[in-house]
């Protein structure tokens, strides 16, 4: 009984978000203590990922993915983000996943409303600017359009809105390039997209490390949305299964491109981060409460492997 009162009272507690920002800023300082990284260097990749941790709250507030108003989510997030030193810096696949955020939400948005095509729209310009940083993104449009079809919002009208916002980043991008007399930037992300010339091994330990346990995270979060969420409404089902997609998607693609692994990484957080959260805060008994210590300790050593392994 302790253990379950300890993990509902860490999960759902009002100082687990301040906590976990307060753990984050430790494990940030001593990276940059020990690494010789000035601070100025990480603090647009610590900004936007306050950014992300701020709409992960918004996203549950408005969507009610985890039925109640709850941190968790982002809390996990931050920590996630912390046991990785070396992607502390701001980088492109950390505002891809910013971007691809957004995205879930306008598309969360466009569930079974009469007028989609603005949802879909505005969903599609983002995604479209998150692939410019990670071409290989691309290759997850086809998804999109499979949870806007699960949403009851994919007709004729709201598809050609999509193609067109899809486009209009691209259309911006081969504008400039064009008017700079720089069409190889126009032309970059697309060879990027066709390259799979560096699939191969993994650059290190850490990277296999990492991505099993924010994996196994993941798969945990999964199981509990799918099989136990009877209780949760038609819309949160749906929103959940797309996020059990689309993180499927992040893992089947970093292990094609194990190069890819950091581009591609903060998108899987996020949804670990949302069906994470959810399994910490909903989840009860004795397995979930050994699973929780287990998390909390792989986390604090993962961070320690990964601080050795950057130095």
């Amino acid at each position: 009984m302790r253990n379950k009162n300890l993990q509902s009272l860490i999960a759902t507690g009002r100082f687990t978000l301040p906590v976990a920002i307060l753990v984050s800023i430790g494990c940030w300082a001593v990276t940059c203590v020990l690494s010789g990284v000035s601070v100025l260097q990480l603090l647009p990749g610590f900004a936007l990922g306050g950014l992300i941790g701020y709409l992960l709250v918004e996203t549950n507030n408005a969507f009610a993915l985890i039925r109640v108003r709850a941190s968790a989510q982002t809390s996990l997030y931050f920590l996630l983000v912390s046991i990785c030193p070396a992607l502390y810096s701001l980088y492109q696949g950390q505002v891809a996943a910013a971007c691809f955020l957004l995205t879930l939400i306008f598309l969360f948005r466009s569930y079974r409303v009469e007028s989609t095509s603005a949802c879909l729209f505005h969903a599609f310009v983002f995604a479209g600017v998150g692939s410019l940083f990670v071409p290989q993104l691309m290759l997850l449009m086809p998804f999109l359009w499979i949870g806007a079809y699960n949403f009851r919002s994919l007709n004729a009208k709201s598809w050609v809105a999509s193609i067109l916002g899809w486009m209009l980043p691209y259309w911006f991008l081969l504008s400039y390039a064009y008017l700079t007399d720089q069409m190889e930037l126009f032309f970059s992300p697309f060879k990027r997209l066709a390259s799979f010339s560096q699939i191969g091994g993994w650059e290190d330990a850490s990277q296999w490390v990492t991505l099993a346990y924010v994996a196994i995270l993941f798969m945990a979060g999964a199981v509990h949305a799918v099989a136990l969420g009877d209780e949760d409404k038609l819309s949160t089902r749906s929103y959940l299964r797309f996020l059990v997609l689309l993180g499927a998607c992040g893992v089947v693609l970093i292990l094609l491109q194990p190069v890819l692994c950091s581009q591609v990484l903060p998108l899987l957080w996020v949804c670990t981060s949302i069906l994470g959260g959810r399994l910490f805060i909903l989840a009860r008994g004795r397995f979930s409460n050994v699973f929780f210590a287990c998390s909390v300790i792989g986390a604090l050593l993962l961070f320690a492997f990964n601080l050795w392994t950057l130095l």
